[in-house]
């Protein structure tokens, strides 16, 4: 298990086998004591919990000692506190985010606290690291040091609900120090501190958006998108284009551009005749790269519809339909212990005689569990799911569309 499962991997599985996104988190946490054998062995050892790049049965590290992944791709610790957050928003999980997800997050963050350095100023660095773009090594990843900030704040929000007042005050004191490297000339995330606009291997600076959810403005989104496409390696795994066609998604406001459909086609390039295989790079590589198809269905199940698990709600953020299709439905999207039937388009609509719609349906709920409430926030109409059946139904304007789904 690389950080593929957890970045790549996860997220569509998460989204409708919610059950199956529980056991991959156990996996890791029934690890955490290998995690921390294998931080006490660096000189000088570090503190808490630094998950291998790869692991296996034994959660030991078992990459090959000559590749230098194994000792300085670090991110992946962040990776699997990020995986287990976005559990705790998906499900509402109380029981585990005050249980086995404090135990992952906090050994983590006392991991994160004693690899960073502290500068004179009082700013936090990580220093001599490979960041997902595995053709570089060098100080301050802004992926790595971003994905450690968002680790730390959930080890501390884990701490604080399970027991007020019980967080390491270290945590957020390093996740507000970390530097996140900012180019003010060019207006865009360098992948790293002094790095000059080399060839990279694959997305990397465009996760800071999605799957990170960093909070930046549109015009830095529009940059880092622009910036790094022409960089990567067009050689490189199949996951890449995918992020890609999200972030431009995200930019499209609900009207899907010609550079967005090309770089969806662009993500499911790498599907090999006659059987659809998919293999990392358009010309081999490993073979069933599962990674890949991850980044393809992570395109469609979140980018398309726009869906994002908030701290508190279920966002669909100006859905959009794929080139040709005149209609979008996601079938039994796993929220809060309910399941969701999400559809939008014209031929939607022409079941209902409108214009346009989004319709949000209800199809199973647990016993006992709550109703809901769907929204369009544009209009501040407002629609309860109390039994399993009902349906919430909006005239949809593809340019100017927000819903939200929250618990009643």
């Amino acid at each position: 298990s690389f950080w593929d499962t957890e970045t790549w991997m996860y997220p569509p599985l998460l989204g409708l086998f919610p059950d199956i996104g529980r056991s991959l988190l156990t996996y890791r946490v029934q690890r955490i004591p290998e995690a921390k054998l294998k931080a006490l062995s660096y000189d000088p050892p570090y503190a808490g919990a630094m998950f291998p790049w790869e692991s296996a049965a034994s959660g030991l590290e078992t990459c090959p000692t000559w590749a230098d992944t194994g000792q300085l791709e670090q991110h992946i610790s962040g990776d699997i506190v990020s995986a287990a957050e976005l559990y705790c928003r998906s499900t509402g999980d109380t029981s585990f985010l005050i249980g086995d997800g404090l135990a992952l997050a906090s050994s983590v963050a006392e991991f994160l606290v004693s690899r960073v350095r502290m500068d004179d100023e009082g700013v936090a660095h990580i220093d001599n690291v490979i960041p997902p773009d595995e053709y570089a090594t060098g100080d301050d990843s802004v992926y790595t040091n971003y994905v450690s900030k968002s680790a730390l704040l959930f080890a501390t929000l884990a701490a604080e609900t399970a027991e007020p007042g019980s967080a390491d005050p270290m945590w957020n004191t390093v996740a507000d120090a970390l530097l996140i490297p900012f180019d003010d000339a060019l207006g865009i995330h360098p992948e790293y501190v002094g790095y000059a606009g080399d060839q990279i291997k694959q997305a990397d600076v465009v996760l800071l958006g999605y799957p990170l959810n960093m909070n930046m403005s549109t015009e830095v989104r529009a940059a880092d998108l622009a910036y790094y496409e022409p960089l990567t390696d067009d050689d490189g795994p199949a996951m890449t284009w995918g992020m890609h066609a999200v972030g431009h998604l995200e930019l499209d406001g609900g009207v899907l551009s010609d550079k967005t459909a090309s770089l969806f086609n662009r993500s499911f390039a790498n599907v090999q005749a006659p059987w659809g295989v998919w293999t990392e790079t358009p010309t081999g590589g490993a073979v069933n790269f599962l990674t890949g198809a991850g980044g393809f269905l992570q395109t469609v199940l979140y980018g398309f519809p726009g869906l994002r698990f908030d701290e508190d709600l279920l966002r669909l953020a100006n859905p959009t339909l794929i080139e040709g299709s005149s209609h979008m439905k996601v079938r039994g999207l796993a929220y809060r212990g309910a399941r969701f039937d999400i559809a939008f388009g014209t031929e939607v609509a022409a079941k209902s005689g409108t214009n346009a719609e989004l319709s949000v349906t209800l199809s199973s709920r647990s016993p006992g569990g709550s109703g809901f409430v769907v929204s369009n926030e544009e209009t501040g109409e407002a629609v309860a799911l109390a039994a399993e059946g009902d349906s919430a139904s909006f005239d949809f304007a593809p340019d100017a569309s927000a819903y939200t789904i929250a618990e009643a």
